[in-house]
């Protein structure tokens, strides 16, 4: 007869679990490098209008990186839009453009374009 090797034991199937994440842990958002860096940016009506039609989450983002939006509406001229990161620099630039007769306003994050 034929010399038989001898039998391997059959292998355990692992099946892998499935892990519970919290629903409530928020997803990860990456911000740009250029929002990251900067403090404070700066948009006028037509720049912001022009951004957000090739990004449509723009103002998403924005509230990702900045958590004050300051906002300069005049009938004459077209609105300009500031972002701050912290509150220390939105009164410092409320205060500028207090001293130079503007009427501004402010708003916490989430930010509205009016």
């Amino acid at each position: 007869m034929f010399p038989f090797p001898p039998r391997k034991p059959n292998k355990k199937v692992i099946i892998p679990q499935k892990k519970n994440f919290p629903s409530s842990s928020p997803r990860r958002v990456n911000i740009p490098s250029h929002f990251q860096k900067n403090p404070l940016i700066t948009y006028s009506q037509i720049e912001i209008e022009r951004e957000l039609q090739k990004y449509p989450g723009l103002l998403r983002t924005l509230s990702h990186a900045y958590q004050y939006q300051v906002t300069f509406m005049d009938d004459k001229t077209e609105n300009q839009y500031w972002f701050c990161r912290n509150i220390e620099l939105t009164m410092i630039l409320l205060k500028y453009l207090n001293e130079k007769n503007w009427s501004v306003d402010w708003q916490e994050k989430p930010f509205i374009l009016k």
